[in-house]
C-alpha cells in the first residue's frame, strides 16, 4: 500500500503526518469508527503557566504542557523537552507515537508527550533548573510510576531529569520518582547512551542483510540527538563498516574514505567541539550524503519531498519520532529505498526507558551487559516481527508498524470495555 500524496496546500506537521499514517492503518484493519475516534485523540491534556524569576529580577511568564494519549497497555511514558515554539500539537503528535511505538516494542507503556515552550539558549543555568523544577511543581499530580512517567528529550537531558526526579521527590515523599534518563548514579542506566547506540547498530546490519549488502564496507551515515551517535559508529567500524559521515548537536562531519572515530573521540576530548577536526570536512546536510545507510535522528519532518529527493542513501533508518513525512516516504518509496520507520529504529531508546522503569520499581541495580544484549535482542524482534507482517500482507515496513500498534491497542481497549 502506497502512501499517496498530499492534497496540495497541506502543511507538513508531526500532526498532519501522523494523521495519515493512522488513517492508512486504520483503513486497512477496517477499524470500527468509535474504535479510530477513541484511538486517534488524548485522554487527558494539560496546560499550565510557569511564572520564572529570572536572574535580573524580571518575572517572565513560561507556557508547560502535559499530554497523555492512551494508558490502556500500561503508564503512559513519554519524553519532556524545552524547546523555542513548542506547540500543544507536536506534543499530541508526539504522545501518540509513543502509544504505537510502546505497543510495537511490546513493552507495557502507553504514550505521553510533555514540555515548556522556551528558548535554553535565552536562559541560565540557574534559570533553566528553576524552570524544569516549576514545571514539574505544576505537573506533578499527574504523573506517577504507576500512571504517568517523564523521559528525556529535546534540551532535557540527565541533569534535567535529576532536577526533575529530586523536584518530584520533595513533593511526593516516600515514592519512587516518574522520571526516567537520569545519571546513573542516581537511578539511571549506566551508560546508557552506549546501549541504545549499539543496539541501533545491530539494526542498521540486520536490515543491510535484507538489501545484500555486506557489512564489509557498508557505507554509513550516522546522525543522533544525543551521543548515541557515537557509539553507533564505533560499533558499526567494528563490524566493518566505514563511517562516513557522524553528526550531533555540536555538527556534522563528513570523509569520503572514513571518519577516523578514535581520533575524532580524543578530539572531541580535546576540544569538546567537532569543528576543526583533521581530515574530515564540515558538512551542513546529512540528507545529500552518499552513503548505503542514513541513520537519522532529528526534529519532526525535518526529511520533507524536497529532501527526500536529495537523498542518495540506500536505506534510511528513521531512530526518532515522526521525521519522515508521508510525501518523503512516497518518494524514497519510489526509488526503492527501504525505510525502517521510527515505530521500530526509535525502539531502543524505549526499550531502554523500560529496563531504567523496571530497575527502579523493584529497586534493583542493572547491570549494563546483560541490558545491552537484551535490549538489542528485542530491537531486532520488534524488527523481524513487523518484516513478517508487512511481507506477509504486501505493504511497508511502516504500514506493518502501524497496524500491529493499532491492533494490539485496540485489542485492549476492546477488553477494557467489553
Amino acid at each position: 500500500m502506497g502512501l499517496g500524496t498530499a492534497a496540495a496546500g497541506i502543511r507538513e506537521s508531526a500532526h498532519s503526518s501522523i494523521r495519515r499514517y493512522f488513517d492508512l492503518a486504520a483503513d486497512r484493519l477496517r477499524l470500527h469508527p468509535e474504535m479510530r475516534r477513541l484511538l486517534s485523540v488524548p485522554f487527558r491534556e494539560l496546560t499550565v503557566e510557569l511564572p520564572l524569576r529570572r536572574d535580573d529580577d524580571r518575572l517572565q511568564l513560561f507556557r508547560g504542557y502535559r499530554v497523555q494519549h492512551n494508558g490502556v497497555r500500561g503508564p503512559v511514558l513519554g519524553p519532556v523537552r524545552f524547546q523555542s515554539g513548542l506547540e500543544i500539537e507536536t506534543l499530541r503528535a508526539e504522545a501518540e507515537s509513543m502509544t504505537w511505538l510502546s505497543a510495537v516494542a511490546g513493552v507495557p507503556f502507553g504514550g505521553a508527550a510533555g514540555g515548556v515552550a522556551c528558548d535554553p539558549e535565552q536562559l541560565s543555568r540557574k534559570e533553566i533548573e528553576r524552570l524544569v523544577c516549576r514545571y514539574t511543581a505544576r505537573v506533578h499530580h499527574v504523573l506517577g510510576v504507576y500512571h504517568d512517567v517523564c523521559a528525556s528529550g529535546v534540551n532535557a537531558g540527565s541533569e534535567a531529569m535529576l532536577w526533575m526526579a529530586e523536584e518530584y521527590s520533595a513533593l511526593q515523599k516516600d515514592t519512587v520518582p516518574a522520571v526516567l534518563g537520569k545519571p546513573a548514579e542516581r537511578g539511571g542506566l549506566p551508560e546508557a547512551d552506549k546501549i541504545v547506540g549499539r543496539a541501533i547498530a545491530a539494526l542498521v546490519l540486520r536490515a543491510a542483510q535484507d538489501k545484500e549488502i555486506s557489512p564489509s564496507g557498508l557505507r554509513v551515515a550516522v546522525q543522533s540527538l544525543d551521543r548515541s551517535a557515537f557509539y553507533t559508529a564505533f560499533a558499526l567500524l567494528e563490524a566493518g563498516c566505514i563511517v562516513v559521515a557522524i553528526s550531533e548537536e555540536r555538527g556534522t562531519l563528513y570523509c569520503s574514505s572514513g571518519i577516523d572515530m578514535q581520533s575524532l573521540a580524543t578530539h572531541l576530548g580535546d576540544t569538546g567541539a567537532l569543528a576543526e577536526f583533521e581530515g574530515a570536512a564540515e558538512a551542513g546536510d546529512i540528507h545529500t550524503i552518499d552513503c548505503d545507510a542514513l541513520v537519522l535522528a532529528a526534529p519532526e519532518c525535518t526529511l520533507n519531498a524536497a529532501a527526500a529527493n536529495r537523498v542518495r542513501a540506500r536505506m534510511v533508518l528513521e531512530t526518532s519520532a515522526l521525521v519522515i513525512t508521508p510525501e518523503a516516504e512516497h518518494s524514497l518509496a519510489t526509488r526503492d529505498v527501504l525505510v525502517v520507520p521510527d515505530l521500530v529504529a526509535a525502539a531502543a531508546p524505549v526499550l531502554a526507558a523500560n529496563a531504567e522503569w523496571t530497575h527502579n520499581v523493584q529497586r534493583l541495580s542493572p547491570v549494563q551487559d546483560k541490558l545491552e544484549r537484551e535490549i538489542a535482542i528485542a530491537l531486532l524482534h520488534s524488527y523481524e516481527q513487523i518484516r513478517e507482517r508487512s511481507q506477509r500482507d504486501k505493504i511497508s515496513l511502516r504500514m506493518g508498524a502501524y497496524c500491529a500498534a493499532i491492533d494490539r491497542v485496540a485489542r485492549s481497549e476492546r477488553l477494557r470495555v467489553a
